[in-house]
């Protein structure tokens, strides 16, 4: 019988730990860890083995029987991987390694936010890194971090059970606008008839499976437009971006995906921003997972970007 592919280093380090220690505080200030994580990961540890290791009590926690089993082979597993990578040179080489950050990001939050972020984290002292980033929708990028494929999301928050397990720290809030390019026949009309006339027109919407669609269809009924005529769905702001400013379509978007085209004069808004469209974007991580240096360092580069924005909500 194999090991089973649950079983992470993180669950003996953890259990390590908590076999020293009286209380989980002192193992969660040891790994840099919440609480709550260390208790997570050796519950997980426990389903893994299929038998409680730790009696929990008010006094702090001991060991079973079968966790005073396990004990031995743990420390003896630990103490032979330690001496094994001492013995190849491993334990220099692996802290020259790239620390591998997974960012996963809404496609507005890619096009506004990160390029300059990503810039200054570059041009910060720290470890080798390799950062990879992922633009999604919303749902995609809360099962990213559920299934551990990311380590970090730019995203709005989520229902309480896609939630559940997830932490969000707010970024800012900002409404979307209705635009269209400058010298739009629509734009000639009185605004008092646009919205009437409008949906004559192509519109870019979100496709229907993204959280935003609802937000957007109902902000679309408030300001008194019909359906319209022809749709196209799409989440691609580099397309809108190209596609609007030439052509006759109506866009509804976060504003600050075109807030440098509408400060060029190349769109132009058709109503005022839509208030009723805010929703906070923000950091979302596992409450299991402790964000390392470099992934708070990033997350903290954007709390100082986006200062302005979350003055203005």
């Amino acid at each position: 019988m194999g090991i089973d592919r649950r079983l992470k280093l993180r669950h003996i380090q953890c259990f390590l730990e908590a076999a020293q220690h009286v209380h989980l505080t002192e193992v969660a200030l040891r790994l840099n860890l919440t609480q709550a994580a260390v208790s997570k990961t050796l519950s997980e540890l426990e389903s893994i083995v299929g038998e409680p290791l730790l009696i929990r009590a008010r006094a702090g926690v001991r060991l079973t029987e079968a966790g005073d089993q396990f004990l031995q082979y743990a420390q003896a597993s630990w103490g032979s991987l330690r001496k094994g990578l001492d013995a190849i040179g491993l334990s220099k080489s692996l802290l020259a390694r790239p620390v591998e950050l997974r960012v996963g990001m809404l496609p507005f939050v890619a096009a506004r936010l990160m390029p300059a972020a990503v810039q200054e984290f570059l041009a910060a002292p720290h470890v080798p890194i390799s950062l990879s980033l992922f633009t999604g929708y919303n749902t995609e990028l809360i099962n990213q971090l559920h299934n551990g494929q990311i380590d970090l999301a730019i995203a709005r928050i989520g229902s309480p059970a896609d939630m559940r397990e997830l932490e969000f720290s707010a970024l800012y809030a900002e409404p979307m606008v209705l635009v269209a390019r400058a010298g739009h026949p629509v734009l000639a009309l009185p605004a008092q008839d646009r919205m009437q006339h409008i949906a004559r027109y192509p519109f870019l919407l979100p496709p229907p499976q993204t959280r935003i669609r609802p937000i957007v269809e109902r902000a679309m009924v408030e300001l008194g437009i019909p359906t319209p005529r022809n749709i196209i769905e799409t989440v691609s702001n580099t397309f809108g971006r190209s596609f609007v400013p030439r052509s006759d379509a109506i866009w509804i978007i976060s504003q600050g995906v075109v807030e440098d085209l509408l400060e060029l004069d190349s769109l132009r808004m058709l109503a005022r921003p839509l208030e009723n469209t805010r929703e906070p974007v923000g950091l979302i991580r596992r409450t299991d997972q402790e964000l390392d240096t470099v992934a708070r360092e990033l997350s903290q580069i954007l709390l100082k970007q986006t200062h302005h924005l979350r003055s203005q909500t």
